[in-house]
This record gives structure tokens, sequence and C-alpha cells, in this order.
């Protein structure tokens, strides 16, 4: 075994009681001003009423909304980026107004898509009133006043 001693210099010794260093005379760093940060663009929102959910209720909306429980009353998301999905499972019955509609479920009441396009798909069953600027229907249940509203400025008679 060695029995050397230990380095005599480890653990370093401290000695209590001494000053700490004049902090006034120590190097800074200053910042520099900077401008405020441009607001970065949002992304799309979307909201989502889930199977086995119920509302009743008036919903306005900013972007994009899935159906898939049932929705009962007024609906709108005006925006460029209004668009409703009713899936297999979704119900809505009511008013609706949005820049499109995709229904793979049920929809009745008055529907308004004039600004847009409804996509109607082989599940779907749709009832009431529909409004629409296109209209794409794949095989679905289409039992609805059905409105084709232009979206193309009007002209005068003589092509202008």
């Amino acid at each position: 075994m060695d029995t050397e001693s230990p380095d005599p210099t480890f653990p370093p010794r401290i000695p209590l009681g001494a000053a700490l260093p004049d902090l006034s005379h120590l190097p800074t760093l200053e910042l520099p001003t900077l401008a405020p940060a441009a607001p970065l663009p949002s992304a799309p929102r979307h909201s989502q009423l889930a199977a086995g959910c119920r509302f009743e209720g008036q919903v306005t909306l900013d972007g994009s909304l899935t159906v898939a429980g049932e929705l009962q009353g007024r609906v709108r998301a005006p925006g460029p980026e209004g668009h409703v999905t009713i899936t297999e499972t979704g119900h809505l019955q009511g008013e609706l107004q949005a820049r499109s509609l995709s229904v793979l479920g049920r929809a009745e009441g008055d529907l308004d898509v004039s600004g847009g396009r409804a996509a109607l798909h082989a599940s779907a069953v749709v009832s009431g009133r529909l409004r629409y600027g296109q209209l794409q229907v794949n095989g679905a249940e289409l039992n609805a006043q059905v409105e084709r509203v232009s979206t193309a400025p009007a002209t005068g008679h003589d092509g202008t």
C-alpha cells in the first residue's frame, strides 16, 4: 500500500474573510436596442367537434371546422379559409354559412356556400336548402332545394 501523504496543495486552501473584488471596475456588456419583431403569419385555425359530442348554439369561427358529433344551430365560417367538413359520424342541423363544405355524414337546413364549393360524398345525406358556387355530388342522397349562385361579376347586354 502506498503510504505517501496526499498532495498538500489539494484541495486548494481559500482564506476566509477575504474581500470581494471591486465590481464597479469590471467591464460590462451593452446590448443593442432591438426593433420589435414582425408578427409571424398565423397558421390556419382548425376546430373540431368530436364524435359523441353534441353542441347546440351559434358558432362563428375563423378557419375550418370538422363536425364528427352533432351540431344543432348556426355555423358561420366567413373567411377565405372557412371550410366545414361533416364526417361520416357527423350531423349538422340548422344554418351554415361557409366558403366551402364537404359532407360525408348528414346535413339538414339552410346551407350557404354561395362563394365556394360544396362536395357531397357517397355517404352524405343532405336535405333542406343548398346555395353553392360549385357543386360536386358523388352518389350522395340529396333531397334539397338547390340554387347555384354565380360568382362571376354581372355584365351588361353588350358584353361589357
